[in-house]
């Protein structure tokens, strides 16, 4: 199959998007993150469920999560936005973030920028300049070998078993035909359908 045109990482790895994350890292900044992401065309929200009165492994999850996100190929670069007083800090996820990665990320705390208002006037020239480096990248060809697809129920309807459920499917062949991956993120989806994976493991120890 032909090479498809991607962006090409520090890591080696393509991504076929070139986003700027706007990551809140508690509920309490959900609002002025996503009204950042929403003012600049190329970035994307991304809220938080939590960030806040986690303890334990939660709060390791929580912050492996939110790194997993800046680390995926199709994000350029990332800013992450905290209320100030929450158990996630925005800055302690750019320092974690940065000792994996040379990919451009900044952190804001709402509190200490002076509320919503000012932290949006900060942030939002920021975000522009992101963009527009993002924006500088080229695209270069990249073999179907070197991506990796993601998939996960989007909400069935009365037809998704009928039209993009196979779709997708045939996409996934075809990738994984190419030396690709996909990795399917929601095992319930596959109640019924066992015998039709089964077919298609790679060994016997994946069918089982």
């Amino acid at each position: 199959m032909k090479p498809i045109m991607g962006y090409k990482r520090s890591d080696g790895r393509y991504g076929i998007r070139n986003k700027i994350l706007v990551i809140a890292t508690v509920g309490c900044a959900n609002e002025t993150a996503r009204r950042l992401a929403e003012r600049i065309a190329g970035t994307v929200f991304i809220p938080a469920g939590k960030g806040c009165g986690q303890i334990g492994d939660a709060v390791e999850i929580t912050k492996r999560t939110l790194t997993g996100f800046v680390l995926n190929p199709n994000v350029y670069g990332a800013v992450f936005v905290g209320l100030g007083c929450e158990t996630i800090q925005p800055h302690e996820m750019v320092a974690r973030v940065q000792k994996v990665s040379d990919k451009p990320v900044y952190s804001f705390s709402i509190q200490e920028e002076g509320g919503t208002t000012k932290t949006i006037a900060t942030v939002v020239p920021l975000l522009e300049r992101l963009v527009g480096a993002a924006a500088r990248i080229v695209r270069e060809p990249v073999e179907l070998s070197a991506l990796t697809l993601a998939t996960n129920c989007g909400g069935s309807d009365a037809t998704s078993g009928l039209s993009v459920n196979p779709a997708l499917g045939v996409a996934t062949e075809l990738l994984v035909a190419a030396g690709g991956r996909s990795i399917l993120g929601e095992t319930t989806e596959l109640i019924g359908t066992e015998h039709i994976l089964i077919r298609r493991a790679k060994n016997q120890q994946v069918k089982r």
